[in-house]
């Protein structure tokens, strides 16, 4: 029999995670079955529940934790890090991570589609050679997870963890931006963090509810919002 690599179990618990991903987004994780999941993975049960013993509730749990921890270590990186980001550009990409797949996206592409996009705003142009940016994936997700926030303790404990991650790091961003004179000073570190967070929010509800949440559009508002206070004229 041949070996079983690690490369291979990944890809195959990927596909699995994909398919289970497809059919959470579709029909939500309450009125999805194993055999749907199964089925759209194209592998036979036992090998499904080989990589997820517990089923469901575990897949639920690994797409979450797939989508989510990327930009939790993106943040994480960001505020730890002694260079200062450009907060308007690192909006956008730390969206465009949680919006696909960990293993489809290469970093260093977002981020330099990312700097392509906004320089051609900044030209008065429109960038055609790169995807528009979106939450197409991840608003649905993120709208069913809310879901189970009441029936899942041990989910919502994971979501608040989550959140309390994203913002103890947004705290931290904005507390090194307004030392280093990036960003204004006009709210504390900790009201600028829930602002974009609050933000953040809204964009996954205006993707549910229009069907194309303007990240773009957000994260120039939030750049004028978070630039450094200009001093007036002299004597003013």
């Amino acid at each position: 029999m041949p070996r079983v690599t690690a490369a291979h179990r990944e890809r195959q618990r990927s596909r699995i995670l994909r398919a289970a991903e497809e059919c959470f987004a579709r029909s939500g994780f309450q009125a999805t079955s194993m055999d749907e999941v199964i089925a759209a993975a194209g592998m036979s049960s036992s090998t499904v529940y080989r990589y997820f013993p517990e089923g469901k509730r575990s897949l639920i749990r690994a797409v979450l934790v797939r989508r989510m921890e990327p930009l939790v270590e993106r943040i994480k990186r960001l505020a730890e890090s002694e260079e200062l980001p450009d907060f308007e550009q690192s909006f956008i990409e730390a969206l465009v991570l949680l919006n696909y797949e960990r293993d489809d996206v290469d970093r260093d592409a977002v981020e330099a589609a990312s700097t392509s996009r906004r320089d051609a705003a900044r030209r008065g142009e429109v960038h055609k050679d790169v995807d528009d940016v979106g939450l197409s994936a991840w608003a649905p997700l993120a709208y069913h997870a809310w879901g189970e926030l009441t029936r899942d303790p041990e989910m919502r404990v994971m979501v608040q963890e989550n959140y309390h991650d994203i913002h103890s790091g947004l705290i931290r961003l904005c507390r090194n931006g307004q030392r280093g004179g990036t960003i204004s000073s006009r709210l504390s570190p900790e009201q600028l963090a829930s602002l974009i967070q609050s933000m953040s929010f809204g964009l996954i509800v205006e993707q549910l509810i229009t069907g194309r949440a303007d990240v773009e559009s957000a994260a120039a508002t939030l750049g004028h919002l978070l630039a450094p206070d200009r001093p007036g004229p002299e004597g003013v």
